[in-house]
């Protein structure tokens, strides 16, 4: 008999390693040599652009905001216990609620520690999840913490068919185990 979900392990995330990091502290600095060099050269339009770029993410931020504090005031004591009763949990495999649940609250803690989800929230235009980050990070994390096959993943019902919480429950649900070692 499989554990309970509760027993599943906790979400670890790859650490950099110290050679990316130098890489990394060596593309910064090139981008803000280039940028100190462009500020002298040309201060009027370097000073305009960077004074545009902020108000405009000024702007993103303050709508961004405004979007999540109305979703948080819709459900205020909402937790996972909330999110699994509203999925069939005998014909879906608890593991991969939690999963999905605890990677979406780990892509969205910045907005709050544990922000409340919905089967019926949508990726996108609700959560503001991009395509690039589902795809690149959130599946295959889902898939390591369920133990999913993700190389056949066309066969899947629900392939491209993936836009809200739910959906992607069900795909991984849809999704065949890795076979033991």
């Amino acid at each position: 008999m499989k554990p309970a979900s509760r027993h599943m392990p906790r979400i670890k995330h790859p650490s950099a390693t110290p050679a990316s990091r130098w890489l990394g502290y060596l593309f910064v600095a090139g981008l803000v040599g280039g940028f100190l060099w462009a500020l002298w050269a040309h201060p009027a339009v370097v000073g305009a652009l960077v004074a545009l770029a902020m108000g405009g993410e000024a702007m993103s931020r303050a709508r961004e905001k405004k979007h999540f504090a109305r979703l948080l005031h819709a459900r205020p004591e909402e937790s996972i216990c909330d999110f699994a009763r509203s999925i069939d949990c005998r014909d879906v495999d608890t593991w991969v609620v939690r999963a999905v649940y605890e990677e979406l609250q780990a892509c969205l803690a910045h907005h709050r520690e544990r922000f409340p989800l919905r089967v019926t929230d949508r990726l996108g235009a609700d959560l503001q999840i991009d395509g690039d980050e589902l795809d690149l990070s959130l599946v295959p994390d889902i898939a390591r913490r369920t133990g999913r096959d993700l190389s056949s993943t066309q066969a899947n019902p629900l392939f491209e068919k993936v836009t809200t919480v739910g959906d992607l429950v069900n795909f991984f649900n849809a999704q065949p185990r890795v076979a033991a070692a």
